[in-house]
């Protein structure tokens, strides 16, 4: 029987290419076609956006790719990183990237940032890890990246009895998180936008569908 490759944890020095792929896998996310309805720029917006999560969570937690081309990847940080502080966002993250989301649009994602991390502060169980960012770019989906990206992970999370939450503001990622074992804690309207929020967690040694 042939043996599953091993997933790459990406470093530093992997974030600017790593966010070229979640550009691509993030291009029609609802938030960022809420804050940027541009498809031809919405590109750089998505790099940028990208760029912030991988930085933040190389530097606080751990991020890993299906392959070393990037067809997917997966952002994990301890809850006791998350809401994101200024403080911990400049150690991780460099100024120039900010100043890039800034200039593409990334201020118009302040207000749902702020409805997502506040349903996380009063949801997610304590001591659990954040899924920041699950990724695949569109040519790759539906050849089991995702379950490759999750399955190690959460396996080790059962095994330190930790649970898993997540958010996400795409309606049809909901059925894929429900096939590893989340359950929805909340659905809620993001004020002022026309997106809705949903907030899920996985208890630990829940068994995938």
């Amino acid at each position: 029987m042939s043996q599953e490759p091993q997933l790459v944890r990406l470093a530093r020095r992997d974030v600017p290419r790593a966010a070229e792929s979640l550009a691509r896998a993030f291009h029609d996310y609802p938030l960022l076609v809420h804050a940027c309805p541009d498809a031809e720029s919405r590109p750089r917006l998505a790099r940028a956006f990208g760029a912030v999560a991988l930085h933040y969570a190389v530097r606080w937690g751990e991020v890993y790719a299906t392959s070393p081309r990037f067809e997917g990847i997966a952002a994990w940080v301890p809850g006791a990183h998350f809401p994101m502080t200024a403080m911990k966002a400049l150690r991780a993250v460099p100024w120039s990237v900010f100043l890039s989301l800034g200039r593409h649009g990334g201020n118009r994602l302040r207000s749902a940032g702020a409805h997502l991390d506040a349903i996380q502060r009063r949801l997610a169980p304590p001591g659990h890890t954040f899924l920041f960012v699950l990724g695949v770019q569109p040519e790759f989906r539906g050849q089991g990246a995702v379950s490759r990206l999750l399955r190690p992970i959460l396996a080790r999370l059962d095994d330190e009895r930790r649970s898993c939450y997540v958010d996400t503001v795409n309606p049809s990622a909901i059925p894929i998180y429900r096939h590893f074992g989340f359950r929805v804690l909340e659905e809620s309207p993001i004020p002022k936008t026309a997106l809705t929020a949903w907030a899920l967690v996985r208890p630990p040694g829940t068994i995938p569908t």
